[in-house]
Formats: structure tokens, sequence, C-alpha cells
């Protein structure tokens, strides 16, 4: 029997564990920065971060071995080489469950911001059939790891791949659409601090979100071109450290230490001159239970105006001054 074409079975395993360690790098980073910055965020919280992490170390290290056994325990075994041991079903498995955690998160995020049932639930459903997807593709290969009968997988792993792109772009523009209308309003009371902040979380929800939907996509393309390669799987050696980093980013994203909140009319006038109010809080995962990281309420109030920030941003400025323009306008009647 001979040898098949290194290149695509060998060869692109190795440079997935060389990108997929450069990425873990990062993540690594990002994780050691979060525990050290943010102590007092929710156990929820913290243990969403510390089990999707582990969970992804586990991958990482099914991936090592799994390039070890190809190109030292069974280097130049035809028989190997045209097989796919355990180590590859249980990858995928490690992938999927990172991914429904990561997605989860994110819309856990968009439902504390909106609490729109519809859309929540379009998006739960998404991850839903991914996550089932993904563990259906791990299991069909556990069962039968031979190249040759990876046209039984076609399916699952079309459903798998196109699911999991549209759920990642349906999360990304659904809050891309929050932020950019809670922007909108930051803007028209100029809190410019704010406002870059959420210029900040547009940035990474784009950047994460792409990335993750395009790895997905890149799998499918080799998956397709050549279901006989380990190009695939190679690709995807780095798309559980890309969720991993979505995540962390948008933990990350907050001033150290310090959450803040900003409230803003969303309405016109209401009954006896009161306007509606909205309120956006960033990271009140570790004060009321939230592990979402970011909370939203609406609530009726007079019309003053209050702007709660981190301690360097002197929000009373605004309340002096309407305090001082109530007082001229008292004194003029006076007058």
């Amino acid at each position: 029997m001979r040898l098949p074409a290194l290149d695509i079975v060998t060869g692109a395993l190795l440079i997935g564990t060389w990108a997929g360690t450069s990425l873990y790098m990062v993540e690594l980073i990002q994780v050691f920065y979060y525990f050290c910055h943010f102590k007092d965020d929710d156990w929820k919280l913290k243990t969403l971060v510390t089990v999707a992490f582990l969970i992804d170390t586990i991958g990482a290290l099914a991936n090592y071995a799994c390039v070890y056994l190809y190109t030292i325990t069974h280097a130049g075994d035809p028989l190997f080489l045209a097989t796919q041991p355990w180590l590859v079903p249980l990858d995928m498995c490690a992938i999927a469950i990172v991914a429904a955690l990561v997605q989860s998160f994110l819309v856990l995020r968009y439902w504390k911001f909106t609490q729109n049932k519809v859309i929540t639930t379009i998006l739960v459903f998404l991850i839903i059939v991914t996550f089932g997807s993904s563990l259906a593709t791990g299991l069909v290969i556990a069962l039968d790891p031979s190249f040759k009968s990876r046209a039984k997988v076609k399916v699952a792993a079309v459903m798998w791949d196109v699911t999991e792109v549209v759920a990642d772009v349906c999360i990304a523009a659904a809050l891309l659409w929050e932020f950019r209308k809670a922007k909108s309003a930051l803007i028209d009371l100029e809190t410019r601090r704010m406002g870059n902040t959420l210029n900040r979380l547009v940035v990474v929800t784009i950047e994460t979100g792409m990335g993750s939907a395009l790895t997905t996509v890149a799998i499918l393309v080799a998956y397709l071109t050549n279901n006989q390669s380990n190009v695939p799987i190679g690709i995807s050696y780095s798309l559980g450290h890309i969720y991993i980093i979505c995540m962390l980013l948008n933990l990350n994203i907050r001033q150290p230490d310090y959450s803040f909140s900003t409230k803003g009319m969303s309405g016109g006038p209401g009954s006896n001159g009161e306007l509606a109010t909205q309120s956006v809080v960033f990271a009140a995962g570790g004060t009321q239970g939230d592990i979402s990281g970011i909370h939203v309420h609406r609530t009726v109030s007079t019309s003053i105006l209050h702007i709660e920030s981190r301690p360097d941003f002197h929000a009373g400025t605004l309340r002096s001054s309407s305090a001082r323009s109530l007082a001229n306008d008292n004194s003029a009647r006076r007058k």
C-alpha cells in the first residue's frame, strides 16, 4: 500500500498546530489579564471562562497528540495514515462545546441588552443546531475513522459549518445593531467617553465575529474541495482558540476594577413632563449575578440627566450645570 500525499495528511496538521499554538499564546495572555484585573466578577462568569479555557486546552493537547501519532509513532505506516485517530473527534467535541459556550455568552449579552425574545430564540435555535451537527460529525468519524468513509459525514459536516457561520454572523450583526443605536443616543448627549467604549465594542464584535465565521468558511471550502485530506482538520485547530479569544476580548475591553453606566434619553416627553431613560451598564456581571458582562434596563424618571461613569469622568458637572440653570431662571423671574 502506497503512502498518501503527506502534505495534505501530516503537513496540514503540523501547520495547524503552529497556527493554533500562536493563538493559544494570545489566549493565555487574555486569560491571565482577565483573572488578574477582574477579580470581583461574578463567580458564574469566572466559572464560564475557566471551563471554556480548560476544554479548549484539552482540544489543543489532543491536536498535539494527533500530530505526534501521525509523524512519530506511525510515521510511514500507510494503514494508519489512511485513518483518523480518536483524537480527531475528541477535538471536534471540544470545539463544539467551546463554540456553544461562547455563542451562548454573546446571546445572553444580547438578551440583557434588548430583552428581544424573537431574535434571542432564533439565535439559541442556531446554537443548538450547530452544537448537534458538530457532535454528530464527531460521532460518525469516531465510528468509522477511515478517509474513504468521509462521504458519510458530509451532511452533518456541511450543516455544522453552515449553521456555525450563520450563527456567528447573526450574533455579531444583532449586537452591532444594538451598539449602533446606543452609540447614537450617547453622541446626542455628547458623552464621548462612553461613545469611545462603544466604538471599541463594535470593533471587537466585528473582528471576533468575522474571525470565527471566516475560519469556518475556510474549513467548509477545504472539506468540499478534497474530503480525503486533513486540511479542514488542520484549519479547525485554530477555531476553538478564536472563540475563547472572542469572549475574553469582550470581557477585557472594560476598565480594570471599574464598571460604568450611562443614562440617556431614549424617548420624547411623557406625561407630567417625564422622560423615558435608558441605562447601559457594562461589566455588571460581578454585582447582580449577570454573567453576560453587560446589563441594560429602562426606567422612567424626571428630565434631570444622569451620567454615571468611571471616577475620572466628572459626571456631576452636568447636574451642577442643570442646577445653576434652574437657579438663574428663578432669579430672573423674581426680578
